[in-house]
């Protein structure tokens, strides 16, 4: 049996029996493991309807918490990473009466595990069964979370803006952005057509887009999976060992550090592709396929055993160390050249 109780616009939900709450303090405790929960809430009356601002601070008693998980289906989610170990919860609320206000639910349940769970819903009907529309509503969340947590996040149309954070987390929407920053850990991103921002992040990163660009900015760790349909791929300052970029139909553009038995791999069905390496005596060995084919004049190209693709090396292959790159496009130019 769970038993619940609000604080604001916040449901906390304790799902364990049994439950004590404190109606003065709003704290839950949940046999071994317990959670308070302190805060507050404005409303105000606007010329296009009524919002409320809450905000609800959730210390954890008994562990610290480890996870952050988030379904937020109705706006945007912001998490901030601090040096704390409290979550703060802020939750921004728009409705266009204050009856569509009061059918707007933000819940949070703490497990046993470490994992905090947020969620949002509206109730789609009241008593009298008028239907509220999804795009008259909205709830947006602004989470200020220890840094150590892995967050794993949802939207749909909102935007998703994860910074400062040092455990990766899966990160998933639908028509919004995704945007990160100073992130590491292993980051997973999936969009089917919002765009995808990753900058200084250090781990391994896996971003799936189907129709939106992916941008990549000072990206590091032992491997870099970016794929688009339709769409471009961006990097620069990539320092990743294992790179793998890929498109259906869009450019992929790439400015990255050649790495000892590093491997990079760039492929496309129609997209044009340029790589541009920082070598730094890295040795390499280049092989390319396209309509047209430039690999630079630093090195001699010459036909490789397969009709249609051209090699080039730089230093000694021979090397153990020598790190491999791929080029493939069967429509698109290829354009291959060392940044000194």
């Amino acid at each position: 049996m769970m038993r619940s109780f609000a604080i604001g616009a916040l449901v906390i939900a304790a799902a364990a029996t049994p439950a004590l709450a404190n109606p003065t303090t709003g704290s839950a405790s949940t046999g071994s493991a317990s959670t308070a929960a302190t805060g507050s809430a404005t409303t105000a009356t606007t010329a296009d309807g009524v919002t409320e601002r809450d905000r609800v601070d959730v210390a954890p008693s008994g562990h610290a918490f480890k996870q952050l998980s988030i379904d937020n289906p109705l706006g945007d989610v912001t998490v901030e990473g601090y040096d704390g170990t409290t979550i703060r919860i802020e939750t921004h609320k728009h409705a266009p009466d204050e009856d569509a206000l009061d059918r707007l639910r933000v819940s949070l349940v703490p497990s046993d595990d470490g994992t905090v769970r947020i969620t949002t819903t509206a109730d789609p009907k009241d008593a009298e069964g008028k239907v509220l529309r999804r795009g008259a509503v909205r709830v947006d969340l602004v989470i200020r979370a220890p840094r150590d947590l892995r967050v794993d996040a949802n939207v749909n149309a909102g935007k998703l803006d994860i910074s400062g954070m040092e455990n990766g987390g899966d990160l998933d929407a639908a028509t919004g952005p995704i945007t990160v920053r100073h992130v590491s850990g292993a980051l997973y991103t999936h969009t089917v057509s919002g765009a995808t921002n990753l900058s200084e992040v250090s781990g391994s990163v896996d971003a799936q887009s189907l129709a939106s660009d992916v941008q990549l900015d000072t990206v590091s760790g032992e491997k870099l999976v970016a794929s688009v349909d339709k769409g471009k791929i961006g990097g620069r300052r990539v320092r990743s060992r294992d790179i793998e970029l890929t498109s259906t139909d869009g450019p992929i553009a790439l400015e990255a550090e050649a790495t000892l038995r590093g491997r990079i791999r760039v492929a496309s069905l129609r997209g044009d592709l340029e790589v541009r390496l920082h070598r730094h005596g890295t040795a390499l060995l280049v092989r390319a396929t396209g309509a047209k084919v430039d690999l630079g004049a630093a090195a001699q190209q010459e036909r490789a055993a397969a009709a249609g693709w051209h090699e080039a090396a730089f230093g000694d292959v021979a090397a153990a160390e020598a790190a491999a790159i791929e080029l493939r496009s069967r429509y698109g130019n290829v354009v291959f050249a060392i940044v000194e």
